[in-house]
């Protein structure tokens, strides 16, 4: 061959070709038989092995499947997301800083130069940064280059140092009345910030309510299940709709812990329940609170599941081969040492 393939080596003579020419052409099965006959009619496919003593019978073979035999529908799995929060002094530090690109570099500016900084509400100097423009862009070239300009120009901007400020000094208002210990009940927060912030007389908007939730919140596989919206009618815990103390409770995904299952295709059958079937069987027994995402569905018939294709070669063709023998495997080994140890006393003679 021209170039090596790694373990593509094997390269298909005229014969080879003439074989799956005339079996496909005449659509027939073929059973996996050693080709050791005449010349024309010897194939020369087959896995080569490096040792010519024990190299591998050349096998042809061929199958005929129904098209969505190499079918599946991958389903989506989601389970519940899981929060705490605590209005700790840690956490509410990170207000201090806008969230996305620029949390990072402003960390970094507050270390540098905001320690000077005072926290009273008519601080003249808190969020300057004018005088240490061209320190902070040269900085910001080789730390953090990916920024564009515009987003240089919001870290260098006074404004949204106050307004992450004002948020923060909120947050430290609102903890007058949340306390600081931990709460595992996610549940429970939206009520209970709305009704410190009567009570402090505070008003939040989305953003802000965004940005204090994603500060004093996280991920806590030991805290209560987030519940995303209650219906009405009747629970398919199937598809997400559980019965929690007679309600019809929808719970919020945690994308974190999303998987895919590939269901294979089977026209005999409905969809749904097929669905059904496979998630009853191998994926309910292990993760009793997962469900089927009822929405990702395939644009072509929708129904649930988005429909793929392969073609497994090797379940299909593969042909175990045995190992060796393990007395002659130490045979051998054996005989390698007593060869290298020749060779090693030759060396020295």
């Amino acid at each position: 061959m021209r170039k090596s393939l790694g373990s593509k080596r094997n390269e298909m003579d005229e014969t080879d070709i003439a074989i799956i020419t005339r079996t496909f052409g005449a659509f027939e099965v073929v059973s996996a038989v050693d080709l050791d006959k005449p010349a024309d009619q010897k194939s020369n496919r087959g896995r080569q092995s490096s040792n010519p003593k024990t190299e591998s019978a050349k096998t042809f073979a061929s199958k005929i499947f129904h098209t969505h035999e190499f079918g599946y529908r991958r389903i989506t799995i989601e389970r519940p997301l899981r929060e705490s929060y605590q209005f700790s002094d840690e956490r509410l530090a990170e207000l201090r800083f806008a969230n996305g690109a620029l949390n990072s570099v402003m960390k970094w500016c507050y270390e540098e130069y905001g320690q000077r900084w005072m926290d009273s509400e008519n601080d003249l100097n808190y969020g300057e940064l004018s005088q240490h423009e061209d320190a902070i862009r040269k900085h910001i070239k080789i730390h953090f280059s990916e920024l564009k300009e515009k987003q240089i120009k919001d870290l260098l901007d006074r404004e949204i140092w106050l307004a992450q400020k004002q948020l923060w000094l909120k947050a430290r208002q609102l903890q007058q009345v949340m306390g600081t210990e931990q709460f595992d009940d996610m549940n429970g927060f939206d009520g209970a910030v709305k009704s410190a912030c009567k009570e402090q007389q505070i008003s939040l908007d989305a953003k802000e309510t965004k940005q204090l939730k994603d500060a004093v919140s996280w991920k806590n596989p030991e805290a209560e299940k987030v519940i995303k919206k209650i219906h009405k009618g009747k629970a398919n815990p199937l598809y997400g709709l559980f019965a929690v103390n007679g309600q019809i409770v929808e719970y919020q995904a945690d994308s974190d812990l999303r998987d895919n299952e590939n269901v294979a295709l089977d026209p005999s059958q409905l969809v749904n329940a097929l669905n059904e079937a496979y998630f009853i069987k191998e994926v309910q027994p292990h993760v009793p609170d997962a469900w089927i995402d009822a929405t990702k569905k395939d644009e072509k018939d929708q129904e649930i599941g988005i429909v793929g294709y392969e073609i497994p070669f090797n379940r299909h063709f593969y042909q175990y081969q045995p190992p060796r023998d393990l007395t002659e495997i130490d045979a051998d080994l054996d005989a390698l040492s007593a060869e290298i140890m020749e060779l090693l006393r030759e060396v020295h003679s």
